[in-house]
């Protein structure tokens, strides 16, 4: 069977949620069917990396990828179009093109479009089954909650665009995919899709990480998220200013580890902090798993499900979040991991793992157990291949 898969994130290197999921999915795809790739490329994209991908997919196109740009004429003119601004500023009609020509070239059995963006350069005339691939709108409804005055009346105009905009993608498709029984049912009630919709969670490649060699050093804490992305810097802002001066007082020696690229972030307001520390970039993420005392999600805002805590778990390191930061995974508190959605109760949960070898090495125990079941990309890799063969043998909704 011929796959034609669109995507928003270059899946090389495979160094974040995106790109990892994108790049499991291809490589299960790829086991049995012949995937062709068309993608965009992000500004750390090279194009000399897809001798890396030779081996689960053939290179279609690569397009540079426009970002949203505030002040640009774009953006202006996104506000006399029935698209949100963020999709009218970025898009590039050659993208459209490029899509329209390999499904004539190919004649695919089946498109995949991975995210909003690249659902948005699938024609509705299609004569192929398409599956939108993972349609998450949980960040855009929870941002409600934290937002006042006229920025709330600016989020119910822009929520307005959103959901016609995601409604008419949605007629586009003959199926959509989302990773979490939460965003389902959000998307269900809010969204009324006039096409079915079915779980692919996020996963972690269980045979990279490994729980015996995980050797602890004391205070070691680490958040696995890049501060570029809004809701990582949120939390990173949120244990400098709210939990690390209750931490302090009851463990001196603990310090948060942060991965990621800072390039461009202003971040005076929590370099302030000795409790934190920015690594910078990491490629392999197995040697700082394997010296963390525990995995800190002092997650505020997102949606979706956090590979960042499936990492942790597969490699034995314990886990404390937020509810929001646990969100979209099959876990129980104190069997798992532990939550906490205040300050007080974050120390107190942190403060309790660092303090309890036993805890912190049975809640390790359970949750290797639990990725093994539930979020092995082997596993999950042959649920969506299942899925997309099925998809593609129903044909064409209508």
């Amino acid at each position: 069977m011929k796959v034609l898969f669109l995507s928003t994130w270059f899946p090389y290197p495979p160094d974040n949620g995106a790109r990892i999921r994108v790049s499991c999915l291809i490589k299960a795809l790829s086991q049995k069917h012949n995937v062709f790739l068309i993608s965009l490329l992000q500004d750390d994209s090279h194009p000399e990396d897809v001798q890396h991908l030779q081996d689960m997919c053939t290179i279609v196109s690569l397009h540079k990828n426009r970002w949203f740009a505030p002040s640009g004429i774009r953006n202006i003119l996104g506000f006399f179009s029935f698209r949100p601004r963020h999709m009218t500023s970025s898009y590039d009609p050659g993208i459209r093109s490029a899509v329209a020509r390999a499904i004539t070239d190919l004649q695919p059995d089946i498109l995949i479009a991975s995210e909003f963006i690249a659902m948005d350069y699938v024609s509705a005339d299609a004569h192929i089954p398409i599956i939108f691939e993972e349609f998450e709108v949980g960040w855009l409804h929870r941002q409600a909650s934290y937002i006042h005055n006229v920025a709330k009346l600016r989020w119910y105009l822009t929520f307005a665009k959103w959901r016609t905009f995601a409604r008419h993608l949605l007629n586009c498709a003959d199926l959509f995919t989302c990773v979490s029984c939460n965003e389902l049912e959000l998307i269900s009630g809010c969204y009324h899709p006039s096409c079915p919709g079915v779980i692919i969670p996020n996963g972690v490649d269980t045979g990279r990480y490994t729980p015996a060699s995980h050797v602890p050093e004391q205070g070691f804490l680490l958040y696995n998220g890049a501060p570029t992305y809004g809701p990582n810097l949120d939390s990173v802002r949120c244990f400098a200013q709210d939990i690390y001066p209750i931490l302090v007082k009851h463990r001196p020696d603990a310090i948060l580890h942060v991965t990621g690229r800072i390039d461009g972030l202003d971040l005076r307001d929590i370099s302030i902090c000795p409790g934190i520390r920015f690594t910078g970039y990491i490629k392999d993420m197995r040697d700082i798993l394997r010296r963390s005392s525990l995995l800190a999600v002092p997650l505020r805002q997102g949606g979706g499900s956090r590979l960042k805590i499936l990492e942790a778990m597969a490699a034995g390191v314990p886990v404390v979040s937020t509810s929001i930061g646990a969100e979209g995974l099959d876990v129980v508190n104190g069997r798992h991991l532990l939550i906490a959605d205040s300050p007080g109760d974050f120390v107190n949960a942190i403060v309790h793992i660092l303090n309890d070898s036993a805890l912190a090495g049975e809640m390790s125990d359970n949750a290797r157990r639990l990725v093994e079941e539930r979020y092995s990309w082997s596993i999950i890799g042959k649920q969506f291949t299942d899925l997309v063969e099925a998809t593609a043998s129903a044909g064409k909704r209508r």
